[in-house]
Protein backbone atom coordinates (compact mmCIF):
# COMPACT_ATOMS: atom_id res chain seq x y z
CA UNK A 1 0.00 0.00 0.00
CA UNK A 2 2.95 2.31 0.58
CA UNK A 3 4.00 2.19 -3.08
CA UNK A 4 0.44 2.93 -4.15
CA UNK A 5 0.13 5.96 -1.90
CA UNK A 6 3.54 7.23 -2.97
CA UNK A 7 2.65 6.95 -6.67
CA UNK A 8 -0.72 8.62 -6.03
CA UNK A 9 0.94 11.51 -4.18
CA UNK A 10 3.51 11.97 -6.95
CA UNK A 11 0.69 12.11 -9.50
CA UNK A 12 -1.11 14.77 -7.46
CA UNK A 13 2.10 16.78 -7.11
CA UNK A 14 2.65 16.66 -10.86
CA UNK A 15 -0.92 17.82 -11.52
CA UNK A 16 -0.50 20.78 -9.16
CA UNK A 17 2.78 21.80 -10.79
CA UNK A 18 1.36 21.58 -14.30
CA UNK A 19 3.31 18.50 -15.42
CA UNK A 20 0.30 16.66 -16.78
CA UNK A 21 2.24 14.11 -18.87
CA UNK A 22 4.19 12.98 -15.80
CA UNK A 23 0.97 12.85 -13.81
CA UNK A 24 -0.59 10.51 -16.36
CA UNK A 25 2.46 8.23 -16.13
CA UNK A 26 2.22 8.16 -12.33
CA UNK A 27 -1.50 7.42 -12.47
CA UNK A 28 -0.85 4.49 -14.81
CA UNK A 29 1.85 3.26 -12.43
CA UNK A 30 -0.61 3.53 -9.54
CA UNK A 31 -3.15 1.49 -11.47
CA UNK A 32 -0.53 -1.19 -12.28
CA UNK A 33 0.44 -1.44 -8.61
CA UNK A 34 -3.21 -1.81 -7.62
CA UNK A 35 -3.68 -4.57 -10.21
CA UNK A 36 -0.68 -6.41 -8.81
CA UNK A 37 1.71 -5.99 -11.71
CA UNK A 38 4.77 -3.82 -11.34
CA UNK A 39 5.98 -1.75 -14.26
CA UNK A 40 9.12 -3.14 -15.89
CA UNK A 41 12.31 -1.65 -14.56
CA UNK A 42 14.65 0.08 -16.93
CA UNK A 43 18.04 -1.56 -17.06
CA UNK A 44 21.16 0.52 -17.24
CA UNK A 45 22.54 -0.60 -20.59
CA UNK A 46 25.11 2.18 -20.83
CA UNK A 47 27.17 0.83 -17.94
CA UNK A 48 27.01 -2.66 -19.44
CA UNK A 49 28.37 -1.42 -22.77
CA UNK A 50 31.17 0.49 -21.04
CA UNK A 51 32.14 -2.62 -19.06
CA UNK A 52 32.18 -4.75 -22.23
CA UNK A 53 34.31 -2.13 -23.99
CA UNK A 54 36.83 -2.04 -21.12
CA UNK A 55 37.10 -5.83 -21.05
CA UNK A 56 37.53 -5.87 -24.83
CA UNK A 57 40.30 -3.29 -24.68
CA UNK A 58 42.05 -5.22 -21.92
CA UNK A 59 41.94 -8.40 -24.00
CA UNK A 60 43.34 -6.59 -27.04
CA UNK A 61 46.06 -4.99 -24.90
CA UNK A 62 47.04 -8.38 -23.41
CA UNK A 63 47.17 -10.06 -26.84
CA UNK A 64 49.39 -7.32 -28.32
CA UNK A 65 51.67 -7.20 -25.24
Amino acid sequence: MTRTMRAWRKANTCIRSGQHRKAIDWLFRTQEILEGGLPPRKEDWASTYVLIAIVGLLIIWMVKG
